[in-house]
């Protein structure tokens, strides 16, 4: 085996990477924007080489379905998997940070929401959303965000029925010395050193592995495709706990900038062998799965 292959090979025991969050991350990169349903067969025998068996993956694609994640379909014997309409929703608005550009905002303005009237069985659920969407508490129960795209808080507010329950606002500070001591704020409150230090970690493992590429004449389909879905995992794992803060209040060495265009150049070198494994391998109940749609293209750029 190549030391790419065994890099693929080893990295879900050394990562600690469950089979179940890893089918989320399958389903949302891929299946998402192949055609939508995937038999369970293909999932099974595509996972194995990670370590997973078909009894683990099996039982992970059960409690999706449980979760309201997937939906299932059969016809004879067979059971193929596709998205539900909340995981949908969920995967579009996650997908917008997943594969954004590298770009900083260098916009002062802040978007703050207080869920005054959010009813007690559907706090918890809230604060999961607005936590993947970006917002952080600056004070209790006061959620903030700097330049947030307003689209994806209006379409989780409207999935989750909290119009009306939740008061939205954006703000800015009025000087220099309030933006430095929020600057401060944040660094401290949101943990900004640990969540570089995440990033930094992602480089160190990653880094390697795309100079390794580099010197391979030609990379197998199979192995092209889970390095995908493990790169594509493992950014998505260290985005949850990013703020999206605009340039000015982040640090001059901000690893995030170096993690995103890492990723975006092994995703551009994994593209083609990958969805040659997709396409050749892959089956829905149409046969093997269809060529990406448009939205593919607009990943990364």
């Amino acid at each position: 085996m190549t030391k790419v292959e065994n890099f693929i090979s080893a990295r879900v025991e050394q990562a600690n990477i469950s089979c179940k969050t890893l089918l989320v991350t399958f389903f949302g990169d891929v299946i998402s924007i192949h055609g939508g349903w995937i038999w369970l067969g293909s999932l099974i025998t595509s996972l194995s080489a990670l370590g997973y068996s078909e009894r683990l993956v099996r039982t992970s694609v059960f409690r999706l379905v449980e979760d309201d994640w997937l939906k299932v379909k059969k016809i004879g014997r067979k059971s193929y998997y596709s998205l539900t309409q909340n995981a949908e929703n969920h995967n579009k608005k996650a997908a917008r940070r997943i594969y954004a550009s590298s770009k900083l905002s260098s916009s002062d303005e802040w978007l703050i929401v207080i869920p005054s009237f959010v009813a007690e069985e559907k706090i918890e659920p809230f604060k999961r959303q607005i936590r993947w969407l970006g917002f952080s508490t600056i004070a209790s129960s006061v959620y903030a965000h700097p330049s947030f795209d307003k689209n994806s808080l209006d379409e989780m507010l409207r999935e989750m029925d909290l119009f009306g329950e939740v008061i939205v606002f954006s703000a800015s500070t009025l000087d220099n010395q309030s933006s430095l001591a929020l600057k401060k704020l944040v660094f401290q409150k949101w943990n900004l050193k640990k969540l570089q230090n995440k990033y930094e970690q992602l480089i160190t493992d990653y880094k390697p592995i795309l100079d390794s590429i580099a010197k391979e004449q030609k990379m197998d389909y199979h192995y092209s495709f889970l390095l995908r879905l493990l790169v594509i995992h493992e950014y998505r794992r260290v985005l949850l706990n990013d703020h999206e803060l605009s340039q000015d209040m982040l640090p001059n060495d901000w690893s995030g900038i170096k993690a995103n265009q890492l990723i975006t150049d092994l995703y551009a070198v994994l593209e083609k062998p990958s969805s040659i494994y997709i396409s050749d391998s892959l089956e829905s109940m149409d046969g093997f799965l269809p060529k990406c749609s448009e939205i593919y293209k607009t990943r990364f750029k």
